[in-house]
């Protein structure tokens, strides 16, 4: 991530902290910045306007509200968090405070899928009926016991908190909120007691979407949109995903349509063309629109109620394989919005 920004002239990185002194040594070095000894210290800084939380999911939250105590605007990665506990205590930091949050849910910043959300939006592909959502990769074949992705609890439905949580963004960015979900899982290893592939059916207003993940198999990032006039089909080759800047030259956007045949005017075949897809950097855009919000000359796209509204989906996915019933997102969202 700091790669991808630090040739920004929007925003400027000052200083690290990570609780692992080489690391942190290693990182001031690599980027020229400062460091601090402790977060309270990283936090007391004047010349700090926002931090950048990449620390793990479930030490979101104390980070969050120290941050926000101290009026430091915040951008951290996906998701937000997973337990429910966590979630009331970051939305109560936040609106408590009124500083600018943003999530990273970057994916949906990728020139296929703006190219995607064009075509829906104008109705070019036409009306969506289903999307499929895929993203798999082999990190499952490595996992111990005692590993964090291995706890159900820490990592709800496994691939599902860590890979598929992307994939919900896209699918509610295209489709709109997500009303149900059910979900069933696979634990085919034995000693690891979380899933290792996943899959899920959301229901939105008019459409259906399918959210499949896995931890089983050689990288996979795709996404298929069935709309009335169009059939969308978007693949990614992940292995490029940090190098944001050439992400999108390693990604692929097809369009399939009815068309007329010459030869005979009353047969219909399939006519299929690539969508060019003009480079986009999906990181340094995240950064650079997360500054301009604290300057007030932009707006966070996936703020708060975005990256909550992501772990709702996820919860109710993560429900529905315990309980194998369907689950109402808006269930989740009322039990993150009660105060306690």
């Amino acid at each position: 991530m700091a790669q991808a920004y630090a040739a920004s002239p929007l925003v400027e990185l000052r200083s690290c902290y990570t609780r692992n002194p080489e690391r942190r040594q290693a990182f001031a070095a690599d980027f020229g910045c400062g460091q601090d000894e402790s977060l309270d210290a990283l936090l007391a800084r004047d010349d700090v306007d926002g931090i950048v939380i990449t620390a793990p999911n479930d030490q979101h939250a104390p980070i969050i509200e120290a941050a926000a105590a101290h009026g430091k605007h915040v951008y951290t990665e996906k998701p937000v968090a997973v337990a429910l506990a966590d979630l009331r205590r970051i939305r109560a930091a936040v609106l408590g405070s009124g500083i600018v949050f943003a999530c990273g849910h970057s994916a949906r910043r990728l020139a296929g899928l703006r190219a995607m959300k064009s075509l829906l939006d104008s109705g070019a592909a036409g009306a969506p009926s289903m999307v499929e959502a895929v993203f798999g990769n082999e990190r499952g074949l490595e996992l111990k016991e005692g590993d964090w992705r291995a706890d159900p609890v820490q990592a709800p439905g496994g691939p599902l908190t860590q890979l598929g949580i992307h994939q919900i963004d896209n699918l509610q960015y295209l489709l709109g909120p997500a009303r149900r979900a059910v979900a069933m899982g696979q634990a085919p290893r034995p000693g690891i007691a979380n899933q290792l592939a996943v899959g899920v059916l959301l229901e939105f207003d008019e459409s259906l979407g399918y959210l499949g993940c896995n931890w089983l198999s050689p990288g996979s990032f795709t996404i298929d949109v069935y709309a009335r006039l169009a059939r969308l089909r978007y693949e990614l080759d992940f292995s490029w995903w940090s190098n944001s800047a050439q992400t999108d030259r390693h990604t692929r956007l097809t369009r399939t349509v009815i068309a007329a045949d010459s030869a005979n005017p009353d047969a219909r075949v399939l006519a299929t063309e690539e969508v060019p897809l003009p480079p986009r950097d999906h990181l340094r855009e995240e950064i650079e629109e997360f500054a301009g919000a604290i300057r007030g000359t932009a707006r966070v796209e996936v703020g708060l109620a975005e990256a909550l509204a992501n772990v709702a989906v996820l919860q109710a996915a993560a429900r529905s394989l315990r309980t194998g019933a369907p689950t109402a997102i808006g269930d989740i969202m009322a039990e993150i919005e009660e105060p306690r």
